[in-house]
């Protein structure tokens, strides 16, 4: 466990950061009373020592068409260097939103974007033959709805913690070629500077911050987010999987009302398969994930079978895979 000791205008920045990934350099150093050049260090220094993982531009390709499918694997016995390899291939080769490795009943998760099932499975069918030596077993579920929330953990009594809801598909937009690339340029880092985005899509800076406004009044870009390495906070990454007892489900809003008010859950998501909700927590320890899986068992009915696996390491997220372009 790697972890950092902030001081408490980092606890503040990262918080602010946490509500507003955008917010501008005079406006976070104004909120938190330092001088602009000691909030674009502190910024920069944070980015540096990776406790800020990615300023992410929350793409949903949802509404571009696109539909999630989740896949849990299960490896044969190899080498750490083979099932390394085998994750980032399945990161950089495929239109891949998330690998990583966990420790339970399975190794690894996967979660892949395709128009449809049958290109899902299309997709997946060359993953399984090329790696047939490596998968030992495997479920897949679809992905529903993707519910993101702030961290909400940095500073303590913050209640206030935004949903983003991404990955419905609802409808299909289209754009163009020069959108595609700007969202290649900024689904890193959302705090690009428009001029930056411009020389890199061939477009002026207000030509640039116009069509990013555009895709804004669309929903392709759904928000922005900062993503931050949970080993820097004493925390562990955990994911609980919730088979839903039906005779109970018209308590389901009330249930992801109250998952909304903890701080340190981090993700909400419905899966139709094995699965009916996978939620995603940063806790201090076992004890206190415990603790909280106890909470929602005696006050929703609705919670049936679940299973724990722990988050050993992200190998990677992507928004806006290269491949889908």
């Amino acid at each position: 466990m790697v972890k950092i000791k902030f001081d408490k205008k980092n606890l503040r920045i990262l918080d602010i950061l946490d509500r507003n990934a955008n917010i501008p350099i005079s406006q976070l150093a104004k909120k938190v009373g330092i001088s602009r050049q000691v909030a674009e260090y502190r910024v920069n220094k944070l980015v540096s020592q990776k406790s800020i993982y990615a300023f992410y531009t929350l793409v949903d390709v949802g509404r571009l068409g696109y539909s999630s499918f989740r896949v849990h694997i299960r490896l044969k016995n190899v080498g750490e260097e083979v099932y390394s390899n085998f994750a980032k291939e399945l990161f950089t080769e495929y239109p891949t939103f998330w690998v990583a490795f966990i420790s339970g009943s399975f190794d690894l998760i996967i979660d892949i974007f395709a128009k449809n099932s049958n290109e899902f499975e299309t997709v997946f069918s060359k993953i399984l033959q090329k790696n047939k030596e490596i998968i030992q077993s495997y479920d897949t579920m679809v992905i529903l709805e993707m519910d993101l929330y702030d961290y909400g953990y940095f500073l303590s009594g913050n209640k206030d913690r935004r949903k983003v809801v991404i990955h419905r598909n609802i409808d299909e937009i289209k754009i163009n070629e020069t959108d595609k690339k700007i969202l290649q340029v900024i689904k890193y880092d959302s705090r690009t500077p428009y001029e930056t985005i411009g020389k890199k899509v061939g477009l002026t800076r207000n030509a640039a911050k116009n069509r990013i406004l555009k895709l804004e009044d669309k929903k392709v870009i759904i928000g922005y987010k900062t993503f931050f390495d949970f080993h820097h906070f004493d925390k562990q990454s955990f994911k609980i999987f919730v088979k839903y007892n039906n005779s109970k489900i018209e308590q389901e809003k009330d249930l992801l009302n109250y998952i909304k008010s903890k701080a340190g859950v981090l993700a909400t998501l419905k899966l139709l398969g094995k699965w009916n909700l996978d939620i995603e927590i940063h806790t201090k320890d076992v004890k206190e994930l415990q603790k909280f899986i106890m909470e929602l068992r005696n006050r929703f009915e609705i919670i049936g079978e679940y299973e724990i696996v722990h988050i050993v390491d992200d190998f990677g997220i992507d928004f806006f895979p290269e491949k889908l372009t």
